[in-house]
C-alpha cells in the first residue's frame, strides 16, 4: 500500500516499515507502478467502504530548461530533470583486419532502447571522411594502421552520449583464410513462468561459441522473417496466436573476427494459455453460498488424488484474505455486505482469480460515488530573479540558496529546494547543501519550486558556476634533501607529505646551486658534479593538482659540497739517466680529467726550471739521484702529489 507525503514525495510501506522516496525518482524512467497490480488503491473513507477508484495517472508539463513539473497523487508538485544521458556499452568491432574485409560495429543494447545510434570511423583516430555506416571495408590506406569507431546515441529528452571501441591492432594484407567467430549450437527453451506472473516466455539457449568474450546479437523469427523489437534473449509469446513458427537468428562478434550468424530450428508458436480462473456463482444476500466451478485442470471428484492436493483456494474480501475461507464454498456474512468477494486459485504455479461479487450494502442501500472536488482556477505564479548560489562548489563546504524573487511576495510563498546531480538524482533538499565524494567532478544543479494559495506551482533552474571539488590537501612534511654532499655522491630530495584527497597531485623539481637553478637537474635524484665544489645545494619543489599550483618550496640547503678524493699512482722515469740523454716522467693511472704538474728533483732538491714532463740530464746530475714529483688536480677533487722512485745519474 502506499500512501503519498508533502512535497511530492512518496511513503513506500513494506517489511521494513515506511520510506521516504522523492516522488519525481519514479518519473526518472519514465515508467510508475502503483500497487502491486498496477493501480493505486483509492484510501478509504469514512462510511461504507467503497470500490476502488481507477488508476492515478500521472500529469507532467511541458519541458522547460530541461525540467518538467510533474503532479504526484496528492495534489503536489515535483520538478523532474528529464536531461539524463543516453547509456550504451563500448562498441565492438567485428572483422578480420585483412585489407579488402569488410568490418561491422556490434554496438550492444541501448537506454532508452529507442535511441538513434550513429556511428564514424577512425584510421589512428583520425576520422575517415564518409565512414558513417555499421560496416566499414579496409582498403589499402589502412594498412598498418589501427581501426576504431565512435557510437553516438540521441533520444528526446536524453543528452547525447557519445562512447567508442578499442583500437584494433594494425592492419594488414596478408594472405590465408579469414579467421572467424566459432559458432555454437543455437536454440531456445520455454520459462513458463516470470516475475511472479505466468507467462509463454522463450530463452535463448547458446553451445560453445569462441574465443572468450564473444558478444552476441539475438533476432527472434516468426515464419522466417524478422520479430520488430525482438532482440533480448528472452521473448515472450503470450499474443503469439495459434499459427507461425518461431525460431532464433544469433550474431557473435569478437574483435578482429568475422562475425558469424547461426539460426535454430523452426518450432510451432501454439502454447499453453495462461491458467483460467475459476467461475464463482451463487447469491448476493447475506447467507447466500456461493460455489467456486469450471476449475479445468484437475479431477472435482476425487480429493485423494495428488493433483487435488497440489490446488489450494482462498476467498478474498477487497483483496483481502478471508481466515479459514479455503474451500470452494463460502457462505456470505453479514461482514461482506458492502464489500466485493473473490476467489484465488493456486494449481502449482501462478495464482488464478475469479470473477469478482459484488455483495449490496444491508438494506440494500447504494453506495454513493464521492462527490467531485470543486474546480479552481488557479493564477499562474511567475519568477521575477534567480534564486543565487553562495559558496564554493567544494566538497565538505556548504553551498546556500536564496529564494530569489517571485510575482507574489515571499510571506505569501512556500518555497522548496532541489539539489540535484547531471543525472537527475535529488541529492539533497532545503537551502543548503554540503556536496560529498559521490559529487565530486559533477556540476550541481538548484531547483527551486515556488508555491502560493490560488497559484500555479513554478519553478527556478540554477546551475553552480564549476564542478564540484576537492578541498586543497594540506602538507604534513616537506621535502627534504638526503644523502652526502661530495663531488660525485647521489642527492635524493623526498616527496612531501599530504593528507586529505591527494588524487591527480604532482611534484616538480629543480636542483639550486647556491639558489641558481642547474641546467637539466630536475629529477628526484642529483649526482654532484666538480662545479658544485665549495657551494650549497638546494631544490625548489612545485606541488600542483588540477593545473593550479598549491605550494612552492625551497628544501633548506646542503652544507659546502666537500671534494671527492682524487685517485692516484706513484710515478715513474722512463729512458736512461745518462748525462746529455731525455727522461719522460710517467704519472700513471689517476682519475680520469686529472691535470698534473712536474716539478724533477736532484738529491730530493728541485732542479731550477725543471717544470716539464721531459728532462734533459745534465752534467752537474751525475752521480746525483735524480726524481720526478707528480701533482695531480682537479676540479672539486683533492690535490696529491707522488714523487717517483729516485734514480742515479752516470
Amino acid at each position: 500500500m502506499a500512501a503519498h507525503g508533502s512535497h511530492g514525495a512518496t511513503i513506500i510501506k513494506g517489511p521494513g516499515g515506511l520510506a521516504r522516496r522523492p516522488w519525481g525518482e519514479q518519473l526518472k524512467n519514465k515508467t510508475i507502478r502503483f500497487g502491486g497490480a498496477g493501480a493505486l488503491t483509492a484510501l478509504l473513507l469514512a462510511g461504507p467502504t467503497v470500490p476502488a477508484q481507477a488508476a492515478f495517472v500521472p500529469s507532467c508539463g511541458p519541458i522547460v530548461d530541461s525540467i518538467k513539473l510533474c503532479t504526484a497523487p496528492d495534489g503536489s508538485q515535483e520538478p523532474v530533470m528529464v536531461n539524463r544521458p543516453v547509456a550504451g556499452p563500448r562498441p565492438i568491432i567485428g572483422g578480420a583486419l585483412l585489407v579488402g574485409n569488410t568490418l561491422t560495429v556490434y554496438d550492444g543494447v541501448w537506454d532508452p532502447s529507442n535511441a538513434t545510434l550513429t556511428h564514424q570511423w577512425l584510421r589512428n583516430d583520425v576520422p575517415i571522411l564518409g565512414a558513417t555506416g555499421t560496416t566499414y571495408r579496409l582498403t589499402r590506406s589502412d594498412l598498418g594502421k589501427g581501426i576504431r569507431v565512435k557510437t553516438t546515441g540521441r533520444a528526446p529528452e536524453y543528452k547525447a552520449t557519445t562512447v567508442q571501441s578499442a583500437k584494433t591492432p594494425s592492419i594488414t594484407d596478408a594472405a590465408g583464410a579469414v579467421p572467424t567467430v566459432r559458432a555454437g549450437y543455437v536454440g531456445f527453451e520455454s520459462l513458463g513462468a516470470e516475475d511472479g506472473e505466468y507467462r509463454p516466455v522463450v530463452v535463448a539457449q547458446l553451445g560453445d561459441w569462441g574465443p572468450s568474450g564473444v558478444q552476441f546479437q539475438y533476432q527472434w523469427l516468426r515464419d522466417g522473417s524478422p520479430i520488430p523489437g525482438a532482440t533480448a534473449p528472452r521473448f515472450d509469446r503470450t499474443t503469439w496466436g495459434p499459427t507461425g513458427l518461431l525460431s532464433l537468428r544469433v550474431t557473435g562478434y569478437a574483435a578482429g573476427l568475422d562475425p558469424v550468424s547461426v539460426t535454430s530450428a523452426a518450432s510451432r508458436g501454439t502454447f499453453t494459455p495462461e491458467t483460467p480462473g475459476a467461475v464463482v456463482t451463487g447469491g448476493t444476500e447475506a447467507g447466500d453460498v456461493l460455489t467456486a466451478v469450471d476449475l479445468p485442470w484437475f479431477d472435482h471428484t476425487d480429493r485423494n488424488t495428488s493433483d487435488w492436493n497440489e490446488h489450494r483456494f482462498q476467498w478474498m474480501r477487497d483483496g483481502i484474505r478471508i481466515p479459514d475461507a479455503n474451500e470452494l464454498t463460502y457462505t456470505i456474512t453479514a461482514e461482506d455486505q458492502g464489500h466485493t468477494l473473490e476467489m484465488v486459485t493456486t494449481s502449482g504455479g501462478p495464482e488464478a482469480s475469479s470473477n469478482a461479487v459484488t455483495v449490496p450494502p444491508a438494506g440494500g442501500a447504494v453506495i454513493p460515488a464521492p462527490p467531485e472536488p470543486p474546480k479552481v482556477e488557479l493564477k499562474p505564479l511567475t519568477n521575477v530573479t534567480k534564486p543565487v548560489l553562495t559558496g564554493d562548489a567544494v566538497i565538505g563546504t556548504a553551498m546556500t540558496a536564496t529564494a530569489g524573487t517571485w510575482s507574489e511576495p515571499a510571506e505569501n510563498l512556500t518555497v522548496i529546494y532541489y539539489w540535484q546531480s547531471p543525472d537527475g538524482k535529488v541529492s539533497a533538499t532545503g537551502p543548503t547543501f554540503t556536496p560529498n565524494m559521490t559529487q565530486l567532478g559533477t556540476t550541481v544543479t538548484l531547483i527551486a519550486t515556488a508555491t502560493a494559495p490560488g497559484y500555479t506551482t513554478a519553478w527556478a533552474k540554477v546551475t553552480a558556476p564549476k564542478p564540484v571539488t576537492a578541498p586543497d590537501p594540506t602538507q604534513a612534511k616537506a621535502p627534504a634533501i638526503q644523502g652526502n654532499a661530495t663531488v660525485r655522491e647521489k642527492l635524493t630530495v623526498s616527496t612531501g607529505t599530504w593528507s586529505g584527497y591527494t588524487l591527480g597531485l604532482t611534484e616538480t623539481r629543480q636542483w639550486l646551486r647556491d639558489g641558481t637553478p642547474i641546467a637539466g637537474a630536475t629529477g628526484r635524484d642529483y649526482t654532484l658534479v666538480g662545479g658544485d665544489f665549495g657551494n650549497k645545494i638546494s631544490v625548489k619543489v612545485t606541488s600542483t593538482m588540477g593545473g593550479r599550483i598549491l605550494k612552492t618550496q625551497t628544501t633548506d640547503a646542503t652544507a659546502k659540497v666537500a671534494a671527492a678524493a682524487l685517485r692516484s699512482a706513484t710515478p715513474t722515469i722512463a729512458g736512461t739517466v745518462k748525462t746529455g740523454t731525455v727522461v719522460t716522467a710517467k704519472p700513471g693511472t689517476w682519475t680520469w680529467g686529472t691535470a698534473f704538474k712536474y716539478r724533477w728533483l736532484r738529491n730530493g732538491v728541485p732542479i731550477y726550471a725543471a717544470t716539464e714532463s721531459t728532462y734533459k740530464v745534465r752534467t752537474a746530475d751525475r752521480d746525483k739521484r735524480i726524481a720526478v714529483r707528480v701533482t695531480g688536480s682537479r676540479l672539486g677533487y683533492t690535490t696529491v702529489t707522488q714523487t717517483s722512485g729516485a734514480y742515479f745519474a752516470r
